[in-house]
C-alpha cells in the first residue's frame, strides 16, 4: 500500500489534498462532501431579484448604480454593485454592447418627431417640468440581456 506522499508524487498533487480525499473517503464514502448547503446565504432575497429583473425589462441599458439606487428607494435593500453583478451574472444576465441599429432608430425616430413638430410655431407647444433629458443616457452603448 501506498503511502499519502507517494500518491501525491504519483498524481503531481499536494500532499495535505491527498489527505483531504482520504479522510473524506474514510468519512462518508465520496472523495468530496456536498457542498449543495455550504457557503453564505445569498445578500439579495427574492423580491429584490424580481425587482431587479423588472427594471432591466423596462430599461434594458440601465447601469449598475442606478439599479443601487432603485433597489433602495422600493425595497429599503442596500447592497453594493459588486453584489449586484454578480446577482445578475448568476441569473446568466450579461451586459451587452447594444447594436448599432438600435442606436440609429432610436435617432431616426428623435428626427422624425422632430421634424414632425418642427412646423408648428413655439406658442402651440406645451411642456412639463417634469420632463427630462439625460444626457449621460443618450450616448449609452451598454444594455443587460439573458
Amino acid at each position: 500500500m501506498k503511502t499519502t506522499t507517494e500518491i501525491a508524487i504519483d498524481l503531481n498533487m499536494p500532499v495535505h489534498v491527498v489527505q483531504r480525499v482520504l479522510m473524506n473517503w474514510r468519512e462518508i464514502g465520496d472523495v468530496c462532501k456536498d457542498r449543495a448547503h455550504m457557503g453564505r446565504a445569498p445578500l439579495m432575497k427574492q423580491d429584490s431579484i424580481k425587482l431587479m429583473l423588472g427594471l432591466l425589462e423596462r430599461c434594458p441599458d440601465m447601469y449598475l448604480d442606478e439599479i443601487q439606487e432603485q433597489l433602495e428607494e422600493q425595497n429599503n435593500v442596500i447592497v453594493s454593485l459588486a453584489t449586484i453583478y454578480r446577482s445578475l451574472r448568476r441569473l446568466g444576465i450579461t451586459s451587452k454592447k447594444l447594436s448599432r441599429a438600435a442606436q440609429e432608430r432610436c435617432e431616426e425616430a428623435c428626427r422624425n418627431f422632430t421634424l414632425e413638430i418642427g412646423g408648428e410655431p413655439p406658442e402651440r407647444l406645451v411642456t412639463a417640468d417634469e420632463a427630462a433629458v439625460n444626457i449621460l443616457k443618450s450616448y449609452c452603448e451598454n444594455g443587460w440581456a439573458p
